[in-house]
């Protein structure tokens, strides 16, 4: 049990230095381009600066999004496997043994992950900036991405329904259902890119 545990640390450990290091660097990149947007001379640069900015919203928005699953199932005392390598999925959830509330807070608690990337980025962030336009398309896109996704499947398993199979049911709309998602999710950065 003591070796197991052992791996286990390990492997979170290896996850957190990848994703953590990730999302430093990216922070420090997009501080040395909020510098670089004020002083962009030329549109090129300009764009380039809030392309650079949703490219790294989308990146935390991920990122906080899986660490926010896996608290919540952490939480839960939910049985998890870490994968071994680093992955931008790093466990996996099992259904079999897991209950339905279990499986609710790992649900629940990825949809909070981005709402509260949100909120840090609207308390936080330089309004105004290119970077912050960039950041907030990506945060906002990527919840509303999250809420066409995932949101149903909450829902149904609040009111009862078997977690796999809501998943199967959900999952198994296949294309149709992505292309919503993005659409919306496209849409909603858009929209945020010609409001500012």
């Amino acid at each position: 049990m003591e070796s197991t545990t052992s791996n286990t640390d390990t492997a979170l450990m290896r996850q957190a230095l990848a994703h953590g290091g990730v999302v430093l660097a990216l922070v420090a990149s997009l501080v040395a381009a909020n510098s670089w947007g004020h002083t962009a001379s030329s549109n090129i640069e300009h764009y380039a600066t809030a392309v650079w900015a949703f490219l790294c919203g989308l990146v935390f928005s991920h990122i906080i999004h899986e660490w926010c699953h896996y608290a919540g199932a952490r939480i839960a005392k939910s049985t998890l496997i870490l994968k071994p390598g680093v992955h931008p999925i790093f466990f996996e959830f099992n259904l079999e043994t897991n209950t339905s509330r279990q499986f609710l807070c790992l649900s629940l608690a990825g949809l909070l992950g981005n709402f509260l990337l949100l909120a840090v980025l609207i308390t936080c962030a330089a309004p105004g900036s290119i970077v912050y336009v960039g950041l907030l398309a990506a945060v906002l896109g990527q919840l509303v991405f999250v809420l066409i996704v995932e949101l149903p499947v909450s829902i149904e398993v609040i009111t009862g329904k078997n977690p796999l199979t809501v998943l199967t049911t959900h999952f198994g709309q296949g294309g149709p259902l992505f292309f919503r998602a993005a659409l919306g999710g496209v849409g909603t950065a858009a929209l945020v890119f010609l409001l500012y």
